[in-house]
């Protein structure tokens, strides 16, 4: 830890990152896609896509010319970054100086972080390094801070000091008591690889495939006819085996991806906090403290449920990266269906055996059974409509939308039984979806708004659509409640606004409502 350093709470702590993060940073911002690029347009002005030998030769030591002088570019970049960087924890907040042209000076109350992660990379494990960022509720998009990087002793030492862990004397040289609650197996760990579709590194494989189709250099070529060659002895390489071969590639590699990411998991919590620490190679160790958990969730799909397992993981509001499906925060990649449970009831204090989800009323099924059903007939209606239009269309066959039709009141049905709520006292519980069915579980207190919608086809047969809105959420549709009876949504909303008048009492008088 660079800089002046004192370890009395009392006091201010000023620190800089490591001289070594200089080097790193710079080699991090190597930027493959754009050198990718600019490879291809020297080859385009060299002379096209067929060329020998020399021209790749010349095009090469230009591009390492090119990577040379940007590399010496983001090392100057960078030490003038480091220079103007400095982090002071002071006894209630973190006070971060930086900036070259545009100086700026930012204070975060220590209150108000939400989590903290310590997080390494494959090049910051070569420098011996690590990241530390903490995120707050006031901005999702990025971390609040961010540091690349501190030694790792420093960068552990840092977050005890200052993570999310607001109820934990910091003042104490010694790190707060925490047991392990659970460590990902080998055997979950492979099957949580193994039963995800990951379709982003299918998606680039595709892409690349059908990339090198369309662009062969002749060097290339000759290598690719070797290759193909030597694998048609082997299997008949038509190009419905060769896609078929890209997708299964890109799938594996997929599957490595994510077993690297989250090998060696294990879970420890403490008084009214979690600690996660996961990766083989680029590792992750995030802190949270519970009281800063907004909703949890359980999901799992066909293959899990087969085999008896969930996946369990929170949100708290300092989610930098939203998204549909991940909250950000595991607790259990992959674990048996009650040890996911178990670790909820740790995490928001629901209690399994009082969750009793209500289904739907039956008049919801049978909307599902006339939605889907309307579905297909517009579905086919325009399929004919576009065969007068477009003569290739017309291989699509009309009758193949008639067991479609069959199948819409099963489908309804399917969608129905997976889908329930649960209103407890101090929580509400909702569950939905089939192939990647979701338990959520939102604390009463954590609510942020509650929106009840009816559209006319419900105003019908009298149901409702329910959404919860919490903090972990700022950009994403809330937690729903489909289709529920009228009353559920007038019970909820009674139920906020009597939360809100004892809470209103409480601060005014000191004690509860009678």
């Amino acid at each position: 830890m660079s800089a002046n350093t004192s370890m009395n709470s009392s006091m201010s702590t000023s620190l800089k990152p490591s001289l070594r993060s200089v080097p790193a940073r710079a080699f991090e911002n190597f930027d493959l896609g754009m050198f990718a690029t600019l490879a291809v347009v020297l080859t385009l002005l060299d002379g096209g896509l067929a060329f020998g030998i020399d021209a790749i030769v010349s095009v090469v030591l230009r591009l390492v010319l090119i990577a040379i002088a940007f590399g010496l570019f983001q090392l100057a970049i960078e030490a003038v970054r480091w220079w103007h960087y400095e982090l002071t924890l002071e006894e209630e907040s973190l006070v971060v100086r930086s900036g070259i042209l545009r100086p700026k000076r930012r204070t975060i109350p220590v209150s108000r972080i939400q989590q903290s992660t310590v997080s390494t990379t494959t090049v910051s494990r070569l420098f011996g390094l690590a990241a530390l960022e903490c995120e707050t509720a006031g901005n999702p998009d990025e971390p609040d801070l961010s540091v690349r990087y501190l030694e790792r002793a420093d960068a552990d030492d840092l977050q005890r000091r200052i993570g999310s862990v607001t109820e934990v004397d910091t003042t104490s040289s010694e790190p707060p008591a925490r047991h392990r609650v659970f460590t990902l197996r080998p055997r979950e760990l492979a099957l949580y690889g193994v039963a995800r579709t990951h379709p982003k590194t299918i998606l680039l494989a595709v892409l690349a495939w059908v990339g090198a189709n369309y662009f062969e250099p002749d060097a290339i070529t000759d290598l690719q006819t070797i290759v193909i060659t030597a694998l048609e002895n082997l299997l008949p390489l038509s190009p419905a085996v060769m896609l078929v071969l890209v997708v299964l590639a890109g799938w594996l590699l997929g599957v490595g991806l994510a077993i690297e990411r989250m090998g060696n998991f294990r879970l420890s919590a403490g008084e009214g906090s979690f600690r996660r620490r996961h990766g083989f190679v680029r590792t992750t160790d995030a802190d949270v403290s519970s009281d800063r958990i907004q909703l949890a969730r359980v999901r799992s799909n066909p293959l899990h449920r087969l085999l008896g397992l969930a996946q369990a993981d929170v949100g708290t509001a300092g989610i930098s990266e939203p998204s549909p499906f991940g909250l950000q925060w595991p607790l259990a990649p992959l674990a048996r269906r009650d040890v996911a449970w178990e670790l909820l009831e740790r995490a928001v204090g629901v209690d399994r055996s009082a969750v009793e989800l209500q289904r739907l009323p039956t008049r919801a099924r049978r909307r599902y059974a006339v939605r889907y059903a309307l579905g297909v007939v517009v579905l086919a209606a325009g399929t004919a409509l576009v065969q007068q239009v477009v003569p290739a269309t017309r291989a699509i066959p009309l009758p193949l939308f008639v067991p479609l039709l069959v199948l819409s009141p099963l489908a309804a049905h399917v969608t129905w039984t997976h889908r329930g709520y649960a209103l407890l006292d101090d929580h509400v519980v909702a569950r939905r979806g089939f192939w990647t069915r979701r338990t959520y579980v939102v604390p009463t207190d954590t609510i942020q708004n509650l929106t009840v919608s009816q559209s006319p086809f419900q105003r019908r047969i009298g149901l409702v659509t329910v959404r919860l809105d919490v903090a972990s959420m700022p950009f994403l549709p809330g937690v729903p409640l489909p289709d529920v009876d009228e009353s559920v949504g007038g019970r909820l909303q009674h139920r906020l606004l009597e939360d809100d008048a004892e809470e209103d009492t409480i601060e005014t008088t000191g004690e509860p409502a009678r």
